[in-house]
């Protein structure tokens, strides 16, 4: 905490927007629309390796949240100010960062790929980037940051490794599918035991549920579009890449908020809700969209475009 207390004594209205634009680095939409982009328009495979290395690494660090529940750093100390309006971002409990697993599996991933030197320094420093600004805003303190970067970046490392040596069959496929499926089920499993029973309340519980349910979505349709679909990012025109992303993005948007807003006015917030909703919003974004880049964008067979 003393740290914090040193960044907050020495925050400014200057600094508190570049931290607030840095942390963005971090959140859930970030890695939604970055994914997104590069699975539509860029680069099917990198998005792939992309996701590889956000599932695990989310499902182990909700999996130490939920163990260690360490409460938020001005919960702990009364004393301590964080940034209000970065509150708002800072859901469940504090150890480990969210953030900092997020823009690890993402940023690294893309650092990882990169072959040029100054493309790798410019991503893996966004990493550090979102870790500060966690801090200077308050909302995470020093040991939340450095413990989900350790973590996260032994298994990002340990995914891109395996993806550089192993080539994936449809079986190999099945195999990775059903071991990662039945590691986000048995989350959801102890993130509900723990909810049920009352250890924990739901606003700690909602990232571990929306993540299962994104990732068993991811899984499944990762399996289906692979062996069924197999969509290309090209198009027959390069503006058509605008428009599909516009379409993928309002349909994620619309699935988003439509299923949170819909269900809750019915039944409240609960899991289910969470689960379905990401699970949804995987299906339309990692199989739904693609059958229609397919039919509607991708260029024909024998196409100059498809070369």
């Amino acid at each position: 905490m003393e740290f914090l207390k040193m960044l907050e004594s020495i925050r400014t209205p200057l600094g508190e927007a570049f931290f607030f634009f840095c942390t963005y680095g971090g959140e859930e939409i970030m890695l939604l629309g970055l994914i997104c982009l590069f699975y539509w328009c860029l680069d099917k495979k990198l998005a792939y390796r992309m996701t590889f290395a956000y599932l695990p690494s989310a499902l182990a660090v909700n999996v130490i949240k939920l163990t260690c529940r360490v409460e938020r750093p001005w919960v702990r100390d009364p004393s301590f100010t964080a940034v209000e309006r970065a509150k708002k971002s800072a859901t469940g409990y504090s150890f480990p960062s969210g953030h900092t697993q997020n823009a690890t599996a993402l940023f690294g991933t893309l650092g990882y790929t990169r072959k040029k030197l100054w493309q790798r320094l410019l991503l893996f420093l966004i990493i550090p980037l979102v870790m500060l600004s966690r801090m200077y805003l308050g909302v995470h303190t020093p040991s939340d940051v450095l413990v989900s970067f350790a973590v996260s970046s032994i298994i990002v490392l340990g995914i891109n490794l395996l993806a550089d040596k192993l080539t994936l069959t449809h079986k190999r496929r099945l195999i990775l599918m059903i071991f990662l499926l039945m590691a986000a089920v048995a989350t959801m499993i102890y993130t509900y035991l723990l909810y049920a029973g009352g250890t924990i309340e739901y606003k700690d519980a909602a990232d571990s549920f929306k993540g299962c349910g994104g990732g068993m979505g991811f899984l499944i349709c990762w399996v289906l579009e692979t062996r069924y679909v197999n969509f290309s990012v090209k198009c027959k025109k390069p503006w058509m890449q605008a428009v599909k992303l516009l379409i993928g993005i309002a349909g994620v948007l619309i699935l988003k908020e439509g299923i949170k807003h819909s269900f809750n006015a019915l039944f409240g917030p609960n899991f289910f809700t969470d689960v379905f909703r990401y699970f949804v919003i995987m299906l339309w974004a990692m199989l739904g969209m693609p059958l229609i880049i397919k039919k509607f964008f991708q260029p024909a067979e024998g196409d100059n475009h498809s070369k």
